[in-house]
């Protein structure tokens, strides 16, 4: 893996003098924010990463603020202790068997849940590395994925630390968001129907406003995602077109065309309603007495309706408003009503394997890559042929590594979340150590990630240990400008994307 300081220079970045943070203390581990004086720490297994654990960027959405757009934090009076990471948002809880729930658990979350889940998470190197940096650090802002009706910043694959302690050179903020029914309510008796949609603006907002007190770089944010989070990412180009705040995009296996919510006559909220002793009510009474409700009452009587497949089937998904939300992503492309900011996408060549029930022996190749493509590939491939048509800059990825300590059954393949643990530095943490190549390509495409965080307006790149210039050309129907990732034992290739756009027949 390059060096920081190799890779700066390499980069050509623009230099300027270092940012030292604004803390209280001499080893950055006391940071003033907007929400107050925050305490981090550091443990012995990221010995030059500083943690700061459960920061809160918004008042708890509770009360009079359930279902309503996020209120910003004002600062607390005492020193909030960073050392533990929050409670998720409240979750839909499914008893369906995924490869998730039956063989890698790591990627779901840990720890409890609370309707007070509106925190974010800050991993940044130690101080001596950023009064060594030489200029302010890239920061990623990442969105957890979980189909908006699960997940969070607790979940083992997805913590960033040790990548963080590797390159000493970038912070990761990572946030919660509001889920489900609290995130996405779509009541008739509300303004703001997507309100966990503006969970996630409000966490960039408080990003930019402190990243600098961590040694981060204001000016060099990008937003990155994974499933439901890459759908967050590439709407939110659309929803703030003047204003993205971030510099970059990284959507990893999620596009606009996945944001799918059926209830245009917004008849779930009034259903569930019904459910839960405030029926025949309309308007603001309902939303009035569906607060008063506790959450834990929502959530099982939302749970269990979907589990025991009462009709009519109720869900709470981000829905079009045509202000978080849109009902044409490709029309308001065309009109220029997208952030012109650069973004990196792609998808996993067996998607599939983490949208079937799960059987030892799997549905066949056959059901695997008819989900693979329909669930996500061919939606990306749309949104990436969208910027195309205008001129925005776009990478594109496929990424088809089969490890098993990820992957430990053999029909599992590169499926829906399998790069993260090779992104976030995790991989070989579970199930046996990682291989030879398995760490090359982790380094590789970290290196890529890393580098576009760098300096967005520029090409990505890797040198590899060999001294080889990998350069990520934008992506170009007519070329090999994709990047394919760990097949056939090559760390990267570049070839055209017809392997996945050839089987999609919206394009």
């Amino acid at each position: 893996m390059l060096a920081p300081a190799v890779l700066i220079q390499l980069l050509s970045l623009t230099v300027g003098i270092v940012a030292v943070p604004t803390a209280v203390d001499s080893n950055g581990l006391l940071i003033n924010t907007t929400s107050g004086n925050v305490q981090g720490f550091i443990n012995e297994t990221a010995p030059d990463v500083r943690q700061f654990l459960g920061i809160p960027y918004a008042e708890p959405p509770i009360g009079a603020l359930r279902f309503a757009p996020p209120r910003v934090k004002s600062p607390e009076k005492t020193v909030i202790n960073a050392t533990a990471l929050p409670a998720s948002c409240m979750q839909q809880f499914s008893n369906s068997s995924t490869i998730y729930t039956a063989v890698v658990n790591q990627f779901l979350i840990n720890g409890g849940q609370s309707e007070d889940c509106l925190y974010v998470s800050v991993w940044a190197p130690s101080i001596q590395s950023v009064r060594d940096a030489q200029g302010p650090l890239p920061v990623f802002v990442y969105i957890p994925g979980g189909g908006f009706t699960s997940g969070g910043q607790n979940s083992l694959y997805k913590i960033p630390d040790q990548w963080v302690q590797q390159s000493q050179a970038h912070i990761v903020i990572v946030m919660n968001y509001r889920v489900n029914l609290f995130g996405y309510p779509n009541a008739k008796g509300l303004k703001d129907r997507n309100p966990g949609l503006l969970d996630q603006r409000l966490a960039v907002e408080w990003a930019k406003a402190n990243v600098a007190a961590f040694g981060g770089d204001s000016s060099r944010i990008i937003l990155w995602g994974q499933s439901a989070g890459a759908t967050s990412v590439t709407d939110y180009a659309y929803a703030y077109p003047q204003d993205p705040i971030v510099a970059g995009l990284i959507a990893d296996s999620g596009s606009p065309t996945t944001l799918s919510n059926s209830d245009y006559a917004q008849t779930n909220f009034t259903s569930l309603a019904n459910l839960v002793g405030c029926a025949g009510l309309s308007g603001a009474d309902e939303v009035a007495c569906m607060r008063q409700v506790p959450a834990t009452d929502l959530e099982n009587a939302l749970s269990y309706h979907t589990i025991n497949g009462t009709k009519p089937a109720l869900a709470f998904t981000p829905v079009a408003d045509n202000i978080t939300v849109f009902s044409n992503f490709t029309d308001r492309a065309e009109r220029g009503l997208i952030a012109r900011i650069p973004l990196i996408t792609g998808s996993n060549s067996n998607e599939g394997a983490g949208f079937v029930p799960y059987t030892p022996d799997g549905p066949g190749t056959a059901a695997l890559f008819a989900a693979t493509e329909s669930i996500i590939a061919c939606g990306v491939a749309a949104e990436v042929l969208n910027r195309h048509r205008i001129g925005l800059l776009t990478y594109r990825y496929q990424y088809t590594g089969n490890f098993t300590n990820v992957s430990p059954v053999s029909w599992f393949g590169a499926y829906h979340s399998a790069e993260l643990p090779l992104l976030f530095g995790t991989h070989y943490e579970f199930r046996g150590n990682s291989t030879p190549f398995e760490y090359s390509v982790s380094h590789a495409m970290q290196a890529f990630w890393l580098s576009f965080a760098e300096n967005p307006g520029a090409a990505p790149r890797w040198l590899s240990p060999e001294k080889e210039l990998f350069t990520w050309a934008g992506y170009d129907p007519t070329r090999a400008s994709m990047a394919l990732f760990a097949s056939d034992n090559e760390i990267v290739q570049w070839i055209t994307s017809d392997r996945i756009d050839s089987n999609c027949t919206s394009l």
